[in-house]
């Protein structure tokens, strides 16, 4: 692993950044080997309980996130990894090499303790907020330096997009928007570099789309554009599995618990290491995984502390790192590997992620583990996906960050 931009060439030419949402570690990671966790609050590791929420359904000595814990066993994780972010809205600034201003910094805390959007009854009527929790950044907020898309851009490296930072407020979201997973009804201005280079076909934030609709859009896009004779894969990948963040129960949907979101969740990311693990990329390639932001769950020694893996065939094998890392640590990586400056100061006062690499690289494919078909049957939450339009399905889809659905679910 270079020290710093330019100090040597790596091996690693290839890089996928996976965006999950929510999670802290102990939830996922606390039963793992040599972590320093509280077992107690591991809801979604090995031999747990599912309820669903009346009582009236379990599921008893499940293991609800198989592949999270058989890729913590193959590869690397760090137990001492802390997100920036507080919730979705400036996790997703952070999740992009930028850093949120003051501007989402009031405005965010004031609109999730709903003080500041279209009222009625306001002296101030108009759009006071708008942008409530998307994953994108606005006019607003855009620092002078801009984020890794123009980064990336300005440094002569390739990139493609499947759902990072184009969810923008004021869209429609419920099942029936398979593909880009919004409809929007305002048009804002996102990056160019990042328009060009998006998918218009992979879904963004949207709780009523399985992960396994995104890795079927993100395989089929995947063999088209990046295999075969006289293709080649960018030099960057990001990719966003959101189902982690849960919402309510839908039993006629697939997720008949809370927990099935996670299962959705990590059968996707067990399929997309599985399947990048097969391809020729895989001997140059590190996959990271983290979260937005931890906002949703518990954790013994701090509410940011959240899920940072390294997947890769120079991942130390069955690694727990101890090291303090930050987002800033994860992009210091980035640049440092593809050879490119820093930045912001973030990036650049980072402890990188050196440590959970090896130079004595294993090249074998990973095979995905099936989850639990109680708590998450795949071909159920995937056949409505291709059912003819209901507006029943618009109803009863689940809402992104919906306060009464994070206070009923700690019930």
């Amino acid at each position: 692993m270079p020290l710093f931009p330019g100090q040597k060439e790596s091996p690693i030419k290839y890089i996928v950044f996976i965006s999950k949402e929510n999670r802290t570690f102990d939830e996922v990671f606390a039963q793992v080997k040599g972590v320093k966790g509280d077992a107690t609050l591991a809801r979604y590791g090995a031999n747990q309980k599912v309820v669903n929420r009346r009582h009236t359904d379990s599921v008893m000595n499940a293991t609800v996130m198989v592949n999270h814990l058989a890729l913590a066993e193959r590869f690397s994780i760090s137990d001492n990894f802390y997100v920036d972010s507080d919730h979705s809205a400036d996790g997703h600034r952070w999740l992009v090499n930028t850093y949120p201003n003051e501007w989402v910094e009031t405005g965010v805390t004031a609109s999730y303790g709903g003080k500041r959007r279209m009222q009625a009854n306001s002296k101030a009527p108009g759009n006071l907020l708008l942008y409530g929790s998307s994953g994108a950044i606005y006019p607003e907020d855009y620092n002078e330096a801009g984020s890794m898309w123009d980064h990336l851009e300005r440094n002569k490296k390739e990139f493609f997009n499947f759902g990072f930072g184009v969810e923008l407020a004021g869209g429609i979201d419920d099942s029936t928007m398979k593909y880009t997973g919004l409809k929007y009804l305002v048009n804002y201005p996102i990056p160019g570099p990042l328009f060009d280079r998006s998918s218009r076909k992979y879904a963004t934030y949207n709780m009523a789309i399985p992960d396994q609709f995104r890795v079927k859009t993100f395989f089929e896009e995947f063999n088209e554009k990046f295999m075969g004779a006289g293709k080649t894969l960018p030099e960057v990948l990001t990719i966003i599995l959101p189902n982690d963040h849960g919402a309510g129960e839908r039993p006629h949907a697939g997720y008949p618990y809370r927990a099935s979101y996670m299962a959705d969740n990590d059968l996707a990311l067990g399929r997309v290491v599985e399947f990048l693990s097969n391809t020729p990329y895989w001997k140059n390639m590190a996959i990271v995984v983290t979260e937005d932001d931890a906002q949703d769950g518990q954790d013994h020694v701090d509410a940011h502390r959240s899920i940072l893996m390294v997947i890769s065939p120079y991942a130390r094998k069955n690694f727990v790192g101890h090291q303090h890392y930050s987002f800033g640590s994860i992009f210091k990586t980035f640049w440092n590997i593809l050879g490119i400056p820093y930045l912001n100061q973030y990036d650049a006062a980072a402890t990188d992620l050196a440590d959970l690499f090896t130079d004595k690289p294993d090249f074998r494919p990973y095979k995905a583990f099936p989850v639990h078909p109680k708590i998450f049957d795949p071909q159920k939450a995937l056949t409505p996906m291709d059912a003819k339009f209901d507006w029943k399905a618009v109803i009863e889809s689940p809402k992104l960050d919906n306060v009464e659905d994070f206070i009923k679910k700690q019930e």
